[in-house]
């Protein structure tokens, strides 16, 4: 598994075979629920590198950062998401972040208003590791609608 696991990443990372691409939604969230949750955040960041502003890379890290609680960084990667989110026009994400994007800005003010006690943040954080847990956004669904992993 874990050979398969590298072989997913070397796909994803180099952009090169289609069906990786044509899959993107289906191979990211298997992998989110199976458990592979870091492998998901890699994908992410792998993403990222090529391009600060990409809107799959943006949301997968968003979605590990909420997940595993960082408190670091999920300011940071929500308020990105609605940065660029905002400038996405495809018919099926528009319509998709529409409804999301008031979820974005809840849990930014829901961190803000109401933050997790340090003492229960590692508890908090611990539940990031329980597997079939289906990745919460229909964004990259809509983006894969959109044609934009083609």
């Amino acid at each position: 598994m874990k050979k398969l696991m590298t072989v997913f990443m070397a796909v994803i990372v180099s952009g090169g075979v289609s069906f990786a691409q044509i899959n993107f939604y289906t191979n990211v969230t298997n992998l989110w629920c199976q458990g592979y949750k870091s492998n998901v955040l890699a994908i992410a960041n792998a993403r990222l590198a090529v391009n600060s502003n990409d809107i799959a890379g943006l949301i997968l890290k968003a979605e590990y950062d909420l997940e595993f609680l960082e408190m670091d960084t999920i300011s940071n990667s929500f308020q990105r998401v609605i940065q660029i989110g905002d400038t996405i026009t495809t018919t099926n994400f528009v319509k998709r972040f529409e409804r999301e994007r008031s979820d974005y800005v809840d849990i930014l003010d829901w961190l803000k208003d109401d933050p997790i006690l340090a003492n229960e943040l590692p508890a908090e954080k611990a539940k990031g590791n329980i597997i079939h847990k289906e990745l919460s956004t229909g964004l990259l669904e809509a983006l894969q609608k959109d044609g934009y992993f083609q």
